[in-house]
């Protein structure tokens, strides 16, 4: 980890940061770690959609630091304002969006064909307009991807490389995220072939993330698990939590997203997130952070000592979503010099004591 460090550190000094969803889970962590690289200026937009975790609460000890764009005058469809902040930055990370897993009704598939790809596509022409009318400008996006646009995959094909060709999708999400991520790869071969060299866009394909700062009402495993703990009330298990599933740290996505924005090799290329390097990777995950969500819920119980653990049938609403075992192979961003620094008890104990000390000084999140 610490061979790219003095690297991004000198990159990002006197720079401009462009960051969308900066005040949800992982963009305001990426923003409280940017503003100590001594750039030019840190901007925020964020449209705080309800439900997908955007809070001022995120950034409070840094907001003197930061431009902030929330609401409308943060939302990534308003094409003017997008090119506005754009034609400053000289980083933009890509983080907005949703990866709530959708159900097969027609409000779902509405929500997350505006949410993840209709405000992609007119984010992304902004973009256009912008390197269109600055063809010199020198420009760094970074799109925040998911493996769940894998789909449901066969645990043969385990850990995945990003070449994997995706057969059987679960939900809405996972299709809107691979399309969006497509336009994103598809701008940046137009522009490099009308000549526009500066530009690079990358993409990363970030795994179940979680730590501080992430709401527990998101509706991943961690943080419904601790919000069961803290609340007195008992982790449920569906079918009884044999899927594995890989699992990163934010501090440690962090550290990926200003690699991938910093390195002059990833224009263009798609990069994994997670913790297995190969196929051997899978029986000595980086950090132990490759579990079965049963495993994770045992550790989740141990390290904080309260609660109890059940399992349940699987809801039926939730089965036809479900897509099994999934893990990714990081190969490729390892070659770069990234792997997780922290295991999978390490971040667990840090994110437990983190919503405690929250629920003793009665913040929600």
């Amino acid at each position: 980890m610490g061979s790219y460090k003095k690297e991004y550190e000198e990159v990002f000094e006197g720079k401009t940061i462009l960051i969308t969803g900066g005040l949800g889970f992982i963009g305001s962590n990426l923003a409280h770690k940017l503003v100590e690289l001594n750039p030019k200026k840190v901007i925020i937009a964020d449209a705080l959609v309800n439900g997908l975790g955007g809070s001022i609460e995120n950034i409070k000890e840094i907001k003197d630091k930061l431009e902030i764009y929330a609401g409308l005058e943060g939302d990534i469809r308003n094409i003017q304002k997008i090119k506005e902040l754009v034609s400053q930055a000289d980083y933009v990370f890509n983080l907005a969006g949703s990866i709530r897993h959708t159900g097969h009704n027609r409000e779902d598939l509405i929500f997350d064909s505006e949410i993840n790809l209709i405000c992609q596509t007119l984010f992304l022409e902004a973009c256009r307009q912008c390197m269109i009318e600055n063809p010199k400008k020198n420009l760094s996006i970074i799109y925040a991807g998911t493996r769940d646009q894998y789909g449901k995959v066969s645990f043969m094909d385990l850990p995945l490389k990003e070449d994997f060709v995706p057969k059987t999708f679960t939900d809405y999400q996972s299709i809107s995220k691979g399309a969006a991520e497509a336009h994103h790869i598809m701008l940046h071969s137009s522009l490099k072939e009308q000549g526009i060299d500066g530009i690079k866009i990358t993409s990363v394909r970030i795994t179940n993330t979680y730590g501080p700062r992430q709401s527990l009402d998101c509706g991943g495993a961690v943080p419904t698990f601790i919000k069961k703990i803290l609340s007195g009330g008992k982790i449920e298990l569906w079918g009884g939590g044999e899927v594995l599933r890989d699992f990163n740290h934010v501090d440690d996505v962090v550290d990926a997203l200003i690699l991938l924005a910093a390195s002059d090799k990833t224009g263009g290329q798609i990069y994994n997130l997670g913790c297995c390097i190969g196929k051997e990777g899978m029986n000595t995950p980086v950090g132990g952070n490759l579990t079965t969500i049963m495993n994770l819920a045992h550790l989740i119980r141990d390290i904080s000592g309260l609660g109890d653990v059940t399992a349940i049938p699987y809801p039926k609403e939730r089965a036809s979503i479900e897509p099994g075992h999934c893990c990714s192979d990081i190969s490729k961003i390892a070659r770069l010099g990234w792997i997780p620094k922290y295991s999978l008890r390490k971040g667990l104990e840090e994110t437990i004591r983190f919503y405690k000390e929250k629920t003793l000084n009665n913040k929600d999140y």
